[in-house]
């Protein structure tokens, strides 16, 4: 046992520590491999961390780990430094941290280098079309029709085992390995020349983005920042290094891989939640290993690791998607800095409305900011035009003004686009007898008609009520739907322009997988359409045969309690308005409201995003609000208000805070009931980081040893997005 070397290992498990164990000899303990450890009752896989000389526990304490598992799954040394500051920093257990860095399959413990198994079609299958009365089976042969398929393939094109099975036992079918060849690095290949020539301010930029360092690309919708950003990539393919490209949403990365395919001849690997965990395994270790020369994904795919690190592209870095909302709540943009630095490579944070943390950072020196300002020729910007509807009569949602401009850019060959950022078909459903309104009975939220499936569903807890004909509280069948919804724009568009398409792209039109790219190939067919979306159809898309861009009912960004509020509006009005007019054609926006002469409103559109900023850091300096001040929160949610409280307020009153270190609340989130759940919100501000941490540990190791704890499911959200 005196041979045996101590390692602290990260577990999967709620509590923020490692856990000390030995490595009999014989075994080759590295640090960032996983291993099998006997953890309480059970074995698990966790990460080794580190090698250690003593350990504080007695010697015969000290557990065995029971397998160090092959180097393929090896976490690197600068994801390792990642992970562990991520875990200090995010105030998480590190264990579940490593969870959130490794996929799945190799946290089971998969090599990637193990022979893999594919289905074949055998010579005596027959026709898959004489299998008329049993379609899995001849949907199975058909899809071996184009040769042999992976267990990942068959789960994504949802065939069961027992289809497989019954095939199997006839002989129809067989199942062979192939023998997982190791690939080498990714060979440099010349890019494929573009068509356009560079704006001056294009060529500044790229050669601006050389040294390791932070560098905000802030341009306008169409100033081309994605040539931008292939100009610089290309440079650094051609020497052999690597590029991570994070996307906000899964909805971009198809066109954002097809436009890398056009431009590169180089292998490339995805990471985001919809790959089978085979594919997210085997792509995580060809870009660890140099095969691939790009990796996109989505927040996630910043712990991906790259042998031949060359630089990390976050595209439209001030979108809210790359924040964790629940558990690890890490932000993928701020990791992707800090990663850039443990690597030494450039790191680009690119957008046409960057939030006012990054524009703070340019403001101290921590950021490089590079510009472009200006559309290509030919490329002319977009005009907003401003209707006031306090005293306009309006058809469903639809200004008279709005409607003639619809008709015009139809009858023209353009396309429209419609938005609203609400889904389904009506956000009210009233009784006009008794004045009762339909509630989630788990949520304090409305319920929203869908009027496609005829349901009434809560879009937080996902409930579901089909009781759409009568009052649930005086019985009248005298009940409405009230207010807009993606579903009633498009109802109440197909009425009014029969002769066009309209395409609706919102969460619910997009749930079967590829759909979304089916909907995006039908907008670039150029054929005059009506597009209606959410904020997916407003995030990075290019739809060159747009003209006209409608806003409706965006108020609610004026008067919401959350200081962000006002910053993310102007963000959406910019990059909605943003898909107008992209191409050789002049753009139109338009947006309908109450608050038209809104002073914040007037300067975005007069004076652009920059001074709007300007205005809005200001403001925050004054008040001390982020990015001048730094919050953390701690949550709390229970089946009963009152113990949510409680738990908060004992957290809270158990000992003086630091100074600097302003205590608040506990206080009922904005939906204090959620799910059945009431949550409670502790918040934590200082203009001091370090001093705000310090507190924010000692808070949590006051809940820990709580016996409430355990009655009480609480969490911790260091730099929150909502404060709510």
């Amino acid at each position: 046992m005196e041979s045996d070397l101590i390692v602290s290992v990260a577990v999967p498990t709620p509590l923020r520590q490692t856990f000390d164990y030995r490595v009999k000899s014989g075994l080759e303990a590295r640090v960032g491999s996983r291993v099998r450890v006997p953890f309480r009752n059970r074995q698990v896989t966790g990460i080794l961390v580190a090698i250690r000389d003593s350990s504080a526990l007695a010697p015969e304490k000290i557990r065995p780990v029971s397998n160090v598992y092959d180097s393929t799954g090896d976490i690197p040394p600068s994801i390792m430094r990642l992970c562990l500051w991520a875990a200090d920093y995010y105030a998480h257990p590190p264990g579940e941290v490593f969870v959130a860095a490794l996929p799945p399959l190799l946290r089971k413990g998969w090599n990637p280098l193990e022979p893999a198994r594919y289905l074949h079609k055998s010579d005596t299958a027959p026709d898959p079309e004489t299998l008329s009365r049993a379609p899995a089976q001849r949907g199975l042969l058909n899809l071996l029709q184009s040769g042999p398929v992976s267990a990942g393939d068959l789960e994504q094109a949802e065939i069961s085992s027992r289809t497989v099975k019954t095939l199997t036992d006839k002989q129809w079918i067989h199942w062979e390995e192939i023998s997982a060849a190791p690939r080498g690095r990714f060979e440099p290949a010349p890019a494929n020349a573009p068509a356009l020539e560079l704006t001056a301010e294009q060529s500044l930029a790229i050669e601006t983005i050389a040294a390791p360092a932070t560098y905000l690309l802030q341009g306008i919708t169409g100033s081309g920042k994605t040539e931008v950003y292939l100009r610089v990539m290309d440079r650094l393919l051609q020497a052999g290094q690597q590029i991570l490209v994070l996307v906000p949403e899964i909805g971009l990365t198809p066109q954002t891989i097809d436009r890398f395919r056009e431009r590169f001849s180089v292998p490339i690997a995805i990471m985001h939640s919809s790959l089978t965990e085979k594919e997210r395994a085997e792509n995580w270790y060809r870009a660890k290993e140099g095969q691939v020369g790009i990796i996109i994904g989505t927040r996630s795919a910043i712990f991906t690791p790259m042998a031949y690190p060359g630089a990390i592209i976050v595209d439209e870095e001030h979108d809210s998607s790359y924040k964790q909302q629940d558990g690890f709540r890490y932000s993928a943009r701020d990791m992707a800095v800090l990663r850039g630095r443990y690597e030494g490579i450039p790191v680009i944070l690119g957008s046409a409305t960057p939030s006012l943390e990054s524009l703070h950072n340019v403001e101290t020196g921590k950021y490089r900011l590079v510009e472009l300002n200006d559309r290509p020729p030919g490329a002319a910007r977009e005009t907003y035009d401003v209707i006031d509807v306090r005293h306009l009569e309006l058809y469903e949602g639809f200004t008279r003004s709005l409607r003639r401009k619809i008709g015009e850019q139809l009858t023209s060959g353009n396309q429209v686009l419609l938005f609203l950022n609400r889904r389904g078909f009506a956000p009210v459903m009233i009784c006009n007898a008794c004045q009762w309104i339909a509630h989630c009975r788990r949520c304090d939220a409305r319920l929203t008609y869908h009027l496609s499936i005829r349901t009434l569903v809560c879009h937080h807890c996902g409930a579901m009520s089909h009781n759409i004909i009568s009052c649930q509280s005086c019985g009248s069948n005298e009940i409405s739907a009230i207010g807009q919804g993606t579903q009633r724009i498009e109802k109440t568009l197909r009425e009014l322009f029969p002769e066009f398409p309209v395409i609706r792209i919102d969460r619910d039109s997009t749930r079967r997988k590829g759909t979304m790219e089916d909907y995006v190939a039908a907008i670039h067919s150029g054929e005059p359409a009506l597009l209606v979306g959410t904020q997916m159809l407003a995030k990075g898309h290019h739809f060159p045969n747009v003209t006209l861009v409608a806003m409706l009912e965006i108020d609610s960004g004026f008067y919401s309690s959350d200081f962000r509020a006002i910053e993310k509006l102007g963000q959406l009005i910019l990059q909605v308005g943003g898909r107008a007019g992209r191409a050789d054609k002049p753009g139109q926006v338009v947006i309908q409201t109450a608050f038209a002469s809104h002073p914040l409103l007037k300067m975005l559109i007069a004076e652009g995003f920059s001074k709007f900023a300007k205005t809005l850091l200001d403001e925050r300096r004054q008040l001390e609000l982020p990015p001048y001040s730094f919050t953390c929160l701690i949550r709390a949610e229970s089946g009963s208000a009152e113990a949510a409280r409680r738990f908060l307020e004992t957290i809270a009153r158990k000992r003086r805070p630091d100074p600097s270190v302003v205590l608040s609340g506990p206080i009922p989130a904005l939906m204090e009931r959620k799910a059945g759940r009431f949550r409670q919100i502790l918040l934590l501000s200082s203009t001091e980081r370090v001093h705000l941490h310090q507190e924010l540990m000692r808070r949590i190791r006051i809940a820990e040893s709580l016996p409430e704890a355990k009655k009480v499911r609480w969490s911790v959200d260091v730099d929150p997005s909502d404060l709510f």
